[in-house]
């Protein structure tokens, strides 16, 4: 369950088993502010409030936007781009991961607005849905920059470890991790009546719920932020040196599309990460108040909502970034809308128009394979070098 809508059931009065409420999927963070004492004197109403009104507005936003993106994403893949593509194995399976991730969000929404009413199955599947995809999403980006990293790089015609069942055992590897780390929803989350009536789906650790939710936490800075992160820095650097070092035409091009890919990542997780990491040093008693711990969690609703925005624009700039895929989604838009482009554009099958939209490493960053091919061509005698 998404971190900020704990919040929704947090009592302003000294804790209660309502107050376990907060301890829900992967992520947890429950309001007991230093000690009982300064919990009873922190009241949440204002946080509340606010987070009754804007959590369902932002979440039927990205819904929308999410599954209208990813599912043209899927269609175009689908029909258009080549299965040996490599690239767009991580691409297609980044687009499912974040179909399944924007299914979830109308169930918090409600659950935020209102309280838990889809019943005990729902309530273990939807959280176990949520913190699957929420993680896969984050590997498969890792994944496309690690083929992009191998196809550049480290450039060979046939590149031993970029096969089409290398990459299907990666994407499976990915989902397995990603469901490894759901096994707490799995185990923990259940449904809770109270007051009576009123529902809730949330984790229950009973009396390890303050590790269990550092644990988590920490989880998430290092397994969902910065391993990812450095990942993408080192790959994509390296795939700028060598585009400096070739210097082809548009080399421009592919350093910005490079650095945006990783400017956009960190802009996205960066703020939402620290501030679960603040919430981790409230809970071990480093800093904080009431006043505090108020400000974070009004940061933590905005920052979490942000953060999750990356499967509404992640895979568009990833695509788009992509001559050729521009090209696949202008043919599908004309077959759709019976649209009339000039030959050679539109009405063109998968094979004729991947043959036809052979681009330099420059025109697009989900396909560099001519820049591969001059990589090993111009350096025929470093080729060992580059793979150390």
């Amino acid at each position: 369950m998404p971190l900020s809508n704990m919040a929704t059931t947090a009592s302003p009065l000294p804790r209660t088993t309502e107050d376990a409420s907060f301890e829900n999927s992967s992520f947890f963070y429950e309001y007991d502010y230093l000690d009982e004492i300064a919990f009873m004197l922190c009241r949440k109403d204002a946080v509340l409030s606010f987070a009754r009104v804007f959590l369902p507005v932002f979440y039927s936003l990205i819904f929308v936007l999410g599954l209208g993106g990813n599912l043209l994403l899927l269609v175009v893949l689908l029909r258009y781009v080549p299965r040996r593509q490599m690239a767009e194995v991580y691409l297609l399976n980044l687009a499912i991961s974040n179909l399944l991730f924007v299914v979830t969000l109308p169930f918090w929404s409600i659950s935020v607005a209102w309280h838990w009413v889809f019943g005990s199955f729902l309530c273990k599947m939807v959280s176990t849905l949520y913190t699957i995809n929420f993680y896969s999403g984050i590997f498969f980006i890792s994944c496309m920059s690690l083929d992009k990293y191998l196809e550049i790089v480290h450039a060979r015609p046939h590149h031993r470890l970029r096969t089409r069942a290398k990459s299907l055992l990666l994407a499976f590897l990915v989902w397995s991790v990603a469901l490894a780390v759901s096994i707490p929803d799995m185990v923990f989350v259940q449904m809770h009546e109270n007051p009576k009536g009123v529902w809730n789906c949330y984790a229950d650790f009973s009396g390890h719920g303050t590790i269990w939710k550092l644990f988590l936490r920490f989880q998430q800075n290092i397994l969902g932020f910065l391993l990812p992160l450095l990942a993408m820095i080192f790959f994509y650097s390296r795939i700028g040196c060598v585009l400096v070092r070739l210097r082809p035409p548009g080399q421009g091009r592919a350093l910005r599309i490079a650095a945006a890919l990783v400017v956009a990542f960190f802009m996205l997780w960066f703020p939402y990460n620290l501030i679960l990491f603040l919430h981790s040093l409230l809970d071990l008693q480093i800093f904080g108040d009431c006043r505090v711990s108020q400000h974070l969690d009004y940061a933590l609703q905005v920052t979490e909502s942000i953060a999750f925005l990356h499967c509404c624009f992640t895979p568009i700039l990833y695509a788009f970034s992509s001559r050729r895929f521009r090209r696949y989604l202008k043919a599908f838009l004309a077959t759709v809308l019976g649209w009339h482009l000039p030959p050679g554009t539109a009405q063109a099958s998968p094979s004729s128009c991947s043959e036809s939209s052979r681009l330099t490493a420059q025109e697009e960053m989900t396909g560099m394979s001519d820049l591969g091919l001059k990589q090993a061509e111009n350096l025929p005698n470093k080729g060992d070098a580059e793979n150390h």
